[in-house]
């Protein structure tokens, strides 16, 4: 399949079921948790509160959910809106491993892989805070948002979907 056909995939699909059924990270967002969403639409999707104090850090808070936690899922909420969703691993639990984008790509997928999967849509960064770690972005065409996945140089230890400027961002805030 050609990384352009994977890309308008990622932009159309939004939370288009994989193989086994599993939400997708997309640049939409992660099944019914739309980019975009303001807090008070994610508590009703989520049915329970969100950790969105609008007044720390000039507005923008970065915080998980009990029930997201466990899947390595937390989300950046920037001018009460969702601007990013993060997947990482907060324990030895091996759930946040079931999520992928829709290309197939996750957590413990390859650096290799990645670059295989996304070709030349993929644009490799070094990492500031290790030269050896990576980050490769994923870009929508507009430039406007997309999906970036930190690695070791090997393997990928996080990915992360949303807009621009907290796609680029380390923690999505300003």
């Amino acid at each position: 399949m050609k990384a352009g056909w994977i890309l308008a995939g990622l932009v159309l699909s939004g939370a288009a079921a994989s193989a086994d059924d599993a939400p997708v990270l997309s640049v939409d967002g992660y099944a019914r948790l739309k980019i975009g969403m303001t807090p008070e639409k994610m508590e009703s999707v989520l049915s329970q509160k969100v950790g969105y104090n609008q007044y720390a850090n000039h507005g923008c808070s970065v915080f998980t959910t009990p029930a997201m936690e466990h899947l390595g899922l937390s989300f950046v909420i920037d001018n009460k809106k969702l601007v990013r969703i993060n997947v990482d691993y907060y324990s030895a639990n091996a759930e946040p491993r079931k999520t992928k984008t829709i290309a197939g790509v996750g957590l413990s997928s390859s650096e290799d892989e990645v670059l295989k999967v996304y070709g030349a849509d993929a644009s490799v960064k070094p990492n500031p805070a290790d030269p050896q770690w990576h980050t490769i972005f994923v870009d929508t065409p507009d430039h406007a948002s997309g999906i970036a996945f930190e690695t070791d140089g090997k393997t990928v230890k996080s990915m992360r979907a949303g807009t621009y400027p907290a796609l680029s961002t380390a923690t999505g805030c300003p």
